[in-house]
């Protein structure tokens, strides 16, 4: 499963071979490359090769993946909390602050990397995702533990069937306790790192009840019935109530006491095994229920 092999194409010809390979493999560094190619495990037309090669087109270049221990990196307070676990799944209530699976170039701690060793999965980018928490928004998580449980749990993402429950504290007050928010979205064109409310988006279906109102705040209960990329922080933002501490979408300052967005994935209600399904909950973490009792 650490085996790989790719034809090169014509944009990569004339590019040396650890540069190739960083491109096409970015979540390893070219330090990792350049590591496993002085090894002698990448070879290039079946000639083990070095960093130094120049890539020609059609060329077929193999070998295995780097090493990397991703999961050293992860400081104790990151450590993904596994709250159910069986041959086919793993749960966990991931903390704020650790990505789901890298996307740049460099290895970076991650969901992914934390549960690899426990994964059999050919993405070695992604092993095990079936859908994706934002760094900075704590909760319930579920990866699938090999391909056949990763597509059926896929599907059902894919199919709308599974229950998503978040809290969130926003700012404000809104002008109905509960209300269903219907607003299509797609990516900013102004800045690419957010999404907005547009005509010509996807569908994005919100459902809010309120829990609580403080009195420059509402904390809120959140279902949602689609799954776009920040649906939850674009819509309330849209509405004018952003969530507290939400650095992309909210022009107010940040509160004292609060470092990241108070939003928080408190259950999953899932099939995890055709005819079995199963609701896990966790509390709100720590940091976010410091906040609220101070407020």
């Amino acid at each position: 499963m650490n085996n790989f092999s790719f034809t090169a194409d014509r944009l990569q010809e004339g590019k040396r071979l650890d540069a190739v390979l960083t491109a096409q493999y970015g979540q390893f560094s070219r330090a990792q490359w350049s590591s496993q190619l002085k090894h002698g495990a990448i070879t290039l037309n079946d000639k083990v090769a070095k960093s130094s090669d120049n890539v020609k087109a059609e060329a077929i270049v193999s070998g295995t993946f780097p090493q990397t221990d991703a999961t050293a990196l992860i400081t104790p307070d990151q450590v993904p909390q596994v709250i159910f676990q069986d041959d086919n799944v793993i749960v966990i209530n991931k903390p704020a602050g650790l990505v789901v699976h890298p996307s740049g170039k460099l290895a970076q701690p991650s969901v992914a990397a934390a549960f690899s060793g426990k994964i059999v999965d050919s993405d070695k980018l992604r092993p095990g995702i079936v859908h994706r928490l934002d760094k900075d928004t704590s909760g319930v998580m579920i990866l699938a533990r090999n391909v056949k449980t990763k597509e059926f749990l896929q599907a059902q993402f894919k199919a709308r069937t599974v229950q998503k429950v978040y809290k969130a504290l926003v700012i404000g007050h809104l002008n109905e306790p509960s209300a269903r928010i219907e607003l299509p979205l797609e990516r900013s064109k102004k800045n690419p790192e957010k999404m907005m409310v547009s005509s010509g988006g996807k569908v994005a279906i919100s459902e809010y009840q309120t829990l609580t109102e403080y009195a420059d705040y509402t904390l809120l209960q959140i279902e949602l019935f689609t799954g776009r990329t920040h649906q939850i922080r674009a819509h309330f933002a849209h509405i004018g109530n952003p969530i507290a501490g939400d650095r992309l979408y909210s022009l107010q300052a940040i509160p004292i006491g609060l470092l990241r967005q108070f939003l928080h994935a408190s259950s999953l209600t899932i099939e995890i095994a055709p005819g079995t399904t199963k609701t896990f909950t966790v509390p709100l973490a720590n940091d976010l229920q410091t906040f609220l009792e101070g407020l």
